[in-house]
């Protein structure tokens, strides 16, 4: 269990933090596979979900498209802020088949993004001799998800965003990426009433896709892989006077989330597995932002905030080029 935890930490900070024990792992398969897949979904959940909403985030600080020599170069980093509803579970709610709440032990516990310390302890249903502790939490009060992207003018009161993070390997760990296409357009100069307004007003849609691949344990191919995906479509306005543009959004989010435990385990309970846990994360709805830019010569700083499930903070800087 403490390996499954740091494993997940690791993929949210881009770093390896810990190793782990390949037996936690297995005895955290051990009882019931469907019980397993249950408690790593409440587990997991609030991470599975800002993972996915963060990939929406920072794909813009304007609605006025670049000019056809126009481009930047930007890092931003969107932070997720888990509600805190999100930061226990209730073992009780998941109607477990093996495993039930051990007498005088709690049946609340943290997610991933709760509390460090646990002290829910589970008991099997049938003899009440085997024992699973539950694992605390990693105590985040935010989820950050650096982006690098490039922004290129083109023609029609256009603009194209490219994302991209080649895959990288982190040695005795494991690996990411990710990518990422979004596009920008002016409509309202087509429109001869809208092309009056005293402000930038254009429609954007952009997709963003992040992999990871954590190592359980290598030389048996055992592995936690991370599948997430994003994609927007956004309404938005801007007003700039000289140093400053104020900018907004709003429009419809969809985002998804795969975590998948691969390889093979052998458990004393269950036998042999073969990939034994997948789990699915999905959140979608409208969402909004506000921010401002403040633009010093070439160099563009940025600042936003956007309400949805969870609010998300993202605040950036890029060479920019109109």
């Amino acid at each position: 269990m403490k390996k499954f935890k740091g494993l997940v930490l690791a993929s949210i900070l881009l770093v390896p933090i810990a190793t782990f024990s390949q037996e936690d792992v297995v005895d955290f398969l051990s009882g019931s596979l469907n019980d397993a897949n249950k408690l790593s979904k409440a587990y997991l959940e609030p991470f599975g979900k800002s993972l996915g909403m963060s990939l929406n985030s920072g794909w813009y600080n304007s609605a006025n498209p670049h000019g056809l020599l126009g481009f930047d170069i930007t890092f931003t980093m969107p932070i997720t802020i888990p509600v805190s509803s999100d930061k226990t579970f209730n073992i009780n709610d998941l109607n477990l088949e093996y495993w039930e709440v051990k007498t005088g032990s709690s049946s609340t516990t943290p997610t991933v993004v709760g509390g460090k310390s646990s002290s829910t302890v589970l008991t099997d249903k049938l003899s009440g001799t085997a024992e699973l502790n539950v694992p605390g939490g990693a105590n985040l009060q935010f989820i950050p998800a650096p982006i690098i992207q490039v922004a290129k003018g083109l023609p029609f009161n256009t603009e194209i965003v490219g994302r991209y993070f080649p895959k990288v390997n982190i040695s005795g760990v494991g690996n990411f990426g990710l990518w990422g296409i979004g596009i920008k357009n002016e409509f309202k100069e087509y429109i001869p009433f809208f092309k009056r307004l005293p402000f930038s007003m254009s429609v954007f849609v952009g997709y963003t896709q992040f992999t990871s691949t954590f190592d359980i344990n290598k030389a048996q191919k055992q592995k936690l892989e991370f599948k997430s995906s994003g994609y927007t479509a956004r309404l938005l306005v801007s007003k700039s006077i000289p140093v400053l543009t104020v900018y907004g959004g709003l429009g419809y989010n969809h985002s998804k989330t795969d975590i998948s435990v691969l390889g093979t385990y052998n458990t004393a309970d269950l036998g042999t597995l073969t990939d034994p846990i997948s789990l699915n994360f999905a959140n979608n709805g409208f969402a909004a932002n506000l921010g401002l830019r403040l633009k010093l010569a070439i160099l563009a700083f940025h600042f936003d905030y956007s309400l949805g499930e969870y609010g998300i903070f993202n605040a950036g800087v890029g060479i920019n080029f109109r």
